[in-house]
């Protein structure tokens, strides 16, 4: 028998500029469940702490009993009764600081995610993009605008 293939993979999944991103359409979403599970694994895998650690390192977060028990649950993709919440997975992501791997679940849909002071670097482009536009304009109106006649005196008329 051979071995499963997991359902969450990070090479089909990586961030590239220019690339556009998939539109929401009819069962993307639809092995969602499976991927979550197989993020999970991935995590608690490639965690250094044990799954009592990052149980804890949850729970304070939380302000809530996680359980070693709940996350070998979670990351089972073969379960299907016992799916990882919202606020835990957030919970997962932040202790874990494995961004990576929620950037890669929100491209489902289409969207994409900056962590911490890449956010600095976004808004330099967006305010380079801002400069063209206005310089575009400047342009513009450099070869249309009237000169403005003035009365003697220097006001206008």
């Amino acid at each position: 028998m051979s071995k499963r293939r997991h359902a969450y993979n990070p090479a089909q999944m990586s961030m590239s500029f220019g690339e556009v991103l998939s539109r929401p359409s009819d069962g993307m979403l639809g092995a969602l469940d499976r991927k979550m599970s197989s993020a999970v694994a991935r995590i608690l895998k490639e965690d250094d702490r044990d799954r009592y650690d990052m149980a804890a390192a949850m729970s304070r977060l939380l302000d809530a009993e996680i359980s070693k028990s709940m996350l070998d649950k979670y990351s089972s993709e073969t379960s299907e009764e016992h799916n990882i919440s919202w606020s835990r997975a957030w919970a997962l992501i932040g202790a874990s600081g494995r961004y990576d791997v929620l950037r890669d679940m929100v491209r489902l849909l289409g969207c994409d995610l900056v962590v911490g002071e890449e956010v600095l670097t976004v808004e330099l482009g967006h305010v380079q993009a801002q400069i063209q536009r206005l310089q575009e304009r400047h342009r513009q109106l450099r070869s249309i605008a009237p000169e403005i006649a003035t009365r003697r005196g220097g006001s206008a008329r």
